[in-house]
Parts: C-alpha cells; sequence; structure tokens
C-alpha cells in the first residue's frame, strides 16, 4: 500500500474515532457513567462549560460533570452537524458540533437549551480523545414540571 492510500484510511479512521468521542460524551454524561465519560478525554483536557467555568484535567473534569449530576435529576444531549477538520499526518484535530440537551432540574422544573461544542482533539497513545470543550449556549427555554412515562 502506497504513502496516499495509508494517508487516506488514517484520515478516515480518525474522523470515524473523533465522531465517536462526540457520542461517548454524550452518552456518558448523559448515563452518569463516570468511565464512559472520562475515557474522553485527553490527559490534560480542558472543559468550558461556561465563561467562568473552566476545569482543566481529569479530576477537575469529573468534579464537573459530578457536579452536573447533583444539580439535574435527568439530563439528554443530542450532537449533531459534527464537523472535524483533520490535518492529514497530524495528531491534532479541530471540530464543532451543534447540541440539543435537555435537562430535568432537582425541584422537577425542565430547561431545554441548544448551543455549539468548540473542540480541539489530540491522539494520545495511538487514541483520539477531546483536549479541550468549549460550551457556546445559544437559548435556553423554561418549562414547568412534566409527567414522563
Amino acid at each position: 500500500m502506497d504513502a496516499d492510500a495509508r494517508a487516506a484510511i488514517d484520515l478516515l479512521l480518525s474522523e470515524s474515532q473523533i465522531n465517536r468521542l462526540v457520542r461517548e460524551y454524550c452518552h456518558g454524561v448523559d448515563k452518569r457513567d463516570a468511565d464512559r465519560f472520562m475515557a474522553v478525554w485527553a490527559e490534560d483536557a480542558v472543559w468550558q462549560v461556561g465563561p467562568e467555568q473552566v476545569f482543566r484535567g481529569h479530576t477537575a473534569i469529573l468534579d464537573g460533570a459530578q457536579r452536573q449530576w447533583d444539580a439535574f435529576g435527568q439530563m439528554h444531549h443530542w450532537a449533531a452537524n459534527v464537523v472535524i477538520d483533520i490535518e492529514p499526518g497530524e495528531d491534532r484535530a479541530t471540530g464543532e458540533s451543534d447540541v440539543d440537551v435537555t435537562v430535568e432540574m432537582v425541584d422537577g422544573r425542565w430547561v431545554r437549551g441548544g448551543g455549539t461544542y468548540r473542540d480541539q482533539y489530540v491522539r494520545e497513545h495511538g487514541q483520539w480523545k477531546i483536549a479541550r470543550r468549549e460550551a457556546v449556549a445559544h437559548f435556553h427555554l423554561y418549562g414547568e414540571s412534566a409527567d414522563i412515562r
């Protein structure tokens, strides 16, 4: 196999693995699965959930997720419109995706929001990870409690 074919295969596999990270993040945080959630993050990752809320490193990121799990009865994230830019032959990439989030507050009220994740990715030990995720909120809708069956 020539170098161009190997590069093309690496690019396709990299994009597939990064797309999987976007989905695993949502599943991990929504299902309160700390191992699954933490598996998406690079060793020195940064998670910026708001202008004043920045978590640096695994310990702080897990603490930030725990705060969310304590604050919300349920969380549901749906990421779409994923766009990934990978420089061929590099172990770094950038991407963005739009996100729809619905959360149940501990008092039973529901909040729905939409935003964008702006990401930086890095390949560590052969695996793609999120190196930085910045969540940019675009809107929030507040509602009363719902009877969900």
